[in-house]
């Protein structure tokens, strides 16, 4: 997890205080973790209602020109038939399969709104797009592999001592060295050999390794993201750095321009390190076999960033240079130089990803809109969190929303919430104008987006995308999966440019379902009631259930027994009086110690004070033992069907859930009512002396402990059926659990009637 560097010497200050910028301390909004979860998926419906709303407008105006053309082509058939010329107009929106060149995409307006924008597709008939997508798959596999797989091909392949940071062969000999030496074999790549390696991490050190790639014939660099602490203090020191010095002293132009600041500190990290170890310098040396490979920097997540950076500070020494940044942050330059860097670096993002969008003015964007929306909500806030965790399917969207929220243009300002909001934005304002953040960083370099075009993660389109269509922070379920690096190797290596696809315009709709029985959000909440008050009145039962089926197994007076006693001579007496349970046994006393007793009279005798455990003499027959053992199995039972009941409290459960609660209670019952086998056993019964001395008839009568064990095996059985009642969801059938476990039943000891 790493950490290890962090000791505060000026790169904690940047951290810490961007941190603090976005959530600003002066002015405190009053916000707890129940309005975060309501306010962030509210806010997710919001943006997928103004989608839909842009994609409708945009289907019936592609529905009106599709008219006007048909028309046309009428009047141009008339016309051909008359003779005349047919005029040749174009289409202003296509639509039906993406095999063509372009693609109509939303992009969002500082307002949060849409605007339509056409895209250029990648083509297999366009060269440059064709050799773009073939570098772009092949070299993501080195941005896979830094992670973990360099590393471990150093130590186990390479010997690299462990606890050594830094792999180095001897690149003086590269021209005598073994073709097949230091080849990464092991991690599917016949074609690479490890040149250099440095896996130091800390607040400057990130790790990278320097490949040969033969079948490209390139050297590359390879950079890993995020994948310590360190590298998140990193993440989050955004301020933007002015690049003059440094382009003074590489030999580039960095007048006027900016750069995130932890990400220039790596790269300059880097540089200095290749510098140091003379890495480039002897690659490229003019004995060297690599004298005339391309360079190539590539890197994922924040080790793009750091790859884009790179690739700049290397590119005045190196000006045939290529960067491959898969998934970068949104930050890294400033508009114009993110520009001016599309000639050597390109970037490629996966659909609804959230790590290309984190930007400062993104975040302050989506913070506004959350405040926004949870100042427009008109219901309690109880109501508003059952409804933003059930599906929402897309036709449903602004019925649902109109349910929940007021109107924008209607939200109450007279508020102490909205004041304390207006507070906030005024110095969020203030300190926006004077700081370092208002320099806007971008994605730089040509920027791929890879479209899901199905929402089912099988089928992406590619297409030349704007910077300025990450401005805004999507809150899909897929923001965070869609980072990952494995699957994205996978898209690039498996996308077809020449496959069309049914699609009439993009949209990044990951909330949107299909229908209302899709899987819905479960968070666990105290007291959230997300079925409603019935399981409270269930835990309540199970609750009592429990406490009367402890009780009634501890308790030694579950029967009371009278006894008559043979001895071995043949006469009987009366026997003494007790009260027995499963695990003790109490003897019985006179009510009036001083008075008149008939010990043979249960009238005359109450339980003693004094419980114990039964003799060692005293040994248990099969439904004693029996009944200790049903009494342990329903006590365990009972609590795991308690634990899920009261889980439902606070969590909603799936019907199978309900189903195997319903099954546990209706053991637990089979089990509480087993217990009764105790009365079959020799205590109840006939019951001869060890040593043969005397004959003992018992009889057993129901006491306490009986009594609490048939509440108890009652409270089970209402449990059973209520649990039913919520696999049923409610629609009466109350028996049906019972009828499941039958089956299931029947299946296990194969019991048919």
């Amino acid at each position: 997890m790493g950490g290890g560097d962090l000791k505060n010497q000026g790169e904690m200050k940047d951290f810490a205080s961007n941190l603090m910028e976005f959530a600003n301390n002066d002015a405190k909004v009053d916000v707890v973790l129940s309005d975060m979860y309501v306010g962030g998926k509210m806010l997710a419906r919001v943006q997928a209602e103004r989608r839909l709303m842009a994609i409708q407008q945009l289907q019936e105006a592609s529905n009106k020109n599709q008219t006007e053309e048909e028309e046309e082509n009428a009047v141009e058939e008339e016309q051909a038939r008359e003779g005349e010329a047919a005029p040749n107009r174009r289409k202003l929106l296509s639509s039906g399969t993406v095999n063509r060149k372009s693609i109509m995409t939303l992009q969002t307006k500082s307002d949060g709104n849409y605007v339509l924008s056409e895209k250029k597709v990648l083509s297999s008939k366009n060269a440059d797009d064709v050799e773009m997508l073939k570098n772009a798959a092949h070299y993501s596999g080195y941005a896979q592999f830094i992670y973990f797989g360099i590393k471990t091909a150093a130590l186990e392949d390479f010997n690299l001592a462990e606890g050594v940071e830094t792999f180095a062969r001897d690149l003086k000999n590269l021209v005598t060295a073994s073709a097949d030496e230091y080849r990464l074999t092991s991690l599917g790549c016949e074609q690479a050999h490890l040149c250099y390696a440095n896996f130091s991490n800390g607040i400057a050190e990130t790790p990278y390794a320097v490949v040969a790639d033969d079948a490209e014939n390139s050297v590359v660099i390879t950079v890993r993201g995020t994948n310590s602490l360190e590298d998140w203090v990193i993440d989050l020191q955004y301020v933007p750095l002015p690049l003059d010095e440094v382009g003074k002293l590489l030999g580039f132009d960095g007048m006027g321009h900016h750069c995130h600041k932890g990400v220039l500190t790596r790269a300059k990290w880097m540089y200095n390190d290749l510098k140091k170890h003379q890495v480039l310098k002897q690659l490229y040396a003019n004995d060297s076999p690599y004298k005339n490979y391309n360079l190539v920097v590539v890197g994922h997540s924040l080790g793009g960033g750091c790859a884009q950076v790179l690739s700049l500070l290397l590119r005045p020494g190196f000006p045939s240079l290529r960067c491959y940044a898969y998934e970068p942050p949104g930050c890294i330059f400033d508009d114009r130089l993110a520009s001016e860097c599309s000639e050597f670096i390109t970037s490629i993002i996966r659909h609804d990803d959230v790590v290309p969008r984190i930007t400062q003015p993104n975040l302050e964007t989506l913070r506004d809109e959350f405040f926004d929306v949870i100042a427009r909500i008109k219901v309690p806030k109880i109501k508003a969190f059952h409804d933003v965790r059930a599906p929402c399917a897309e036709e449903h969207l602004k019925e649902r929303n109109a349910k929940m929220l007021v109107p924008k243009h209607q939200i109450e300002r007279e508020t102490a919430f909205y004041e304390q909001v207006r507070k906030f934005r005024t110095e969020r304002a203030e300190k926006n104008q004077t700081g370092e953040v208002s320099v806007k960083l971008y994605i730089p370099g040509r920027i791929i987006h890879l479209v899901d075009i199905r929402g089912d993660e099988t089928t992406y389109i590619a297409y030349h995308a704007s910077r300025y269509e990450f401005n805004q922070v999507v809150l899909s379920k897929t923001l965070l999966s869609d980072h990952a690096i494995p699957p994205l190797v996978n898209i690039l290596r498996s996308l077809n440019l020449d496959d069309t696809h049914e699609v009439n315009v993009f949209h990044s709709n990951g909330d949107a379902v299909e229908n209302d029985e899709e899987e819905e959000v479960r968070m666990f909440i105290c007291c959230s009631s997300p079925h409603g008050k019935f399981p409270y009145l269930l835990t309540l039962f199970c609750l009592v259930a429990c406490i009367f089926s402890i009780t009634s197994n501890g308790v030694c007076n579950y029967v009371d027994r009278t006894t008559t006693v043979r001895e071995s001579d043949g006469t009987t007496s009366p026997g003494l009086g007790l009260s027995v349970g499963l695990y003790g046994y109490t003897l019985k006393q006179c009510k009036d110690p001083y008075g008149t007793c008939d010990e043979s009279n249960p009238e005359d005798l109450v339980d003693s004070k004094y419980c114990q455990t039964y003799p060692t003499t005293i040994h248990p027959d099969s439904y004693w033992t029996a009944a200790r053992t049903v009494s342990i199995l329903s006590v365990m039972l009972g609590f795991a069907g308690l634990a899920l009941v009261s889980i439902s409290t606070c969590t909603k459960l799936k019907r199978k859930t309900w189903t195997i609660a319903c099954a546990i209670f209706l053991l637990t019952t089979l089990f509480q009512g087993l217990q009764f086998l105790f009365l079959k056993g020799d205590l109840c019964n006939e019951w001869t002396h060890p040593d043969n001395e005397y004959v003992a008839f018992g009889e057993c009568s129901l006491s306490t402990g009986g009594y609490l064990g048939i509440a108890s095996t009652i409270f089970w059985f209402v449990s059973a059926v209520g649990c039913s009642r919520m696999a049923r969801q409610f629609d009466g059938d109350v028996l049906w659990c019972l009828e499941q476990y039958r089956i299931q039943l029947e299946s296990v000891v194969g019991y048919t009637n």
